[in-house]
């Protein structure tokens, strides 16, 4: 295997609630980028990293959140992928990367979403935020909502990426991409595109620009994401691809080249693919119910949240798990958390995901009420 990797170990992982901030805890891993990160989309779980929660300028990885906060704003009603955009001249004078729009042409939304995902254009970023938010100052206020709300160590000053204020750090932004395509597997459309045409009004034929991430043409089952590049920044690079129906979610900052980013997002892929399975969690639990106390009922189902646990290959017979409960006094909601399940691996913590209560349990009578407190309130006493 061609990886720089030094360690093949699966990691102390996570805490236990997928998009919140995780306390990493692994092995050191020799990555050849400033930043590199694995991540396993289904579980939640990271199986490498190196610098992973160092701050970066993230260049045009901005504009997965662009694209996101975009299709959150198509979801909500307003505005639909057949929506007409005139072009400002703010948007046309933008440089760098350009989708070539031309000021007072119309697009749509659609449009602009295949011209930011494939061809990395940030006219056809401004062009976006400025139709859905009315100026590209306000839309940038809802990115940084989008991180808040999703508990992520993210900071954005622009939709397109060229400033160096930008701030990104790479376990956060993993999990950015992973809520992304959660919320909108439908986006893989625009990302795995090899290639868009665009005619601007002033063109005699169509400009034809290739996608930026050359691991569509090279990598088996890549269908995403987005590349960047400042000076300052280095080669950027949130790679996705599926095998054997595992997603699995590369992030590359800091390299010295394009084929540089490439050849260590293909690495990380390969060691993820190659090393580590996924099973079902449930495999592994062996109570599905718990006591609940002052119920109509005296039982409760429980049900996971996170459904698989990424293990290393040939190691499920060293798995072990603990329940691990809260006090259950009713009311109780259905879909509420009420513990832990915690995997272990030859000791060690590997993984905790929720246990949540399978349906609503209502307060019981008061005959029962009244025997129940009586039960806690002497296995309390035998407890201190």
């Amino acid at each position: 295997m061609r990886a720089k990797i030094v360690v093949i170990t699966l990691i102390l992982v996570l805490s236990i609630v997928f998009g919140s901030n995780f306390a990493l805890a692994m092995p050191n891993y020799a990555i050849d980028a400033e930043i590199g990160l694995l991540y396993d989309f289904d579980s939640g779980q990271v199986l490498a990293a190196q610098n992973a929660d160092q701050p970066w300028i993230p260049a045009s990885l901005v504009k997965v959140m662009t694209m996101y906060v975009a299709l959150d704003q198509i979801r909500l009603g307003n505005a639909s992928l057949d929506t007409v955009v005139t072009v400002s001249e703010r948007a046309w004078r933008m440089g760098g990367s350009q989708m070539f729009l031309e000021v007072g042409e119309k697009v749509t939304i659609e449009d602009l979403l295949y011209g930011i995902a494939v061809v990395s254009g940030n006219d056809a970023s401004v062009a976006l935020a400025e139709a859905l938010a009315g100026r590209e100052e306000v839309f940038v206020q809802w990115m940084n909502a989008k991180a808040k709300d999703l508990g992520l160590n993210l900071h954005f000053t622009d939709v397109h990426g060229l400033s160096e204020v930008n701030q990104i750090v790479a376990l956060d932004y993993a999990i950015l991409t992973a809520n992304y395509l959660k919320d909108y597997p439908e986006a893989l459309k625009y990302h795995k595109e090899k290639s868009f045409s665009y005619k601007p009004r002033s063109s005699k034929v169509p400009i034809v620009q290739n996608n930026r991430n050359g691991l569509l043409w090279s990598y088996e089952g890549a269908d995403g994401l987005k590349t960047g590049h400042l000076s300052k920044a280095g080669y950027n690079f949130v790679a996705t691809a599926t095998r054997d129906g595992r997603r699995l979610i590369a992030v590359v900052l800091g390299a010295d080249s394009e084929r540089k980013r490439e050849q260590v997002a293909t690495n990380l892929l390969n060691y993820g693919f190659n090393n580590f399975t996924t099973i079902e969690v449930a495999s592994l639990m062996e109570q599905t119910e718990a006591r609940v106390f002052k119920g109509k009922e005296k039982m409760i189902g429980l049900a996971l949240r996170e459904k698989v646990v990424t293990i290393a290959k040939d190691s499920a017979a060293t798995l072990e798990t603990k329940v691990e409960l809260k006090e259950l006094v009713a009311p109780i909601k259905a879909g509420e958390q009420v513990g832990e399940l915690v995997v272990y691996q030859d000791g060690q913590v590997l993984k905790r995901t929720p246990l949540l209560a399978s349906e609503e349990v209502p307060r019981g009578g008061w005959f029962r009420v009244l025997i129940d407190t009586v039960i806690l309130f002497f296995s309390k006493l035998i407890t201190k």
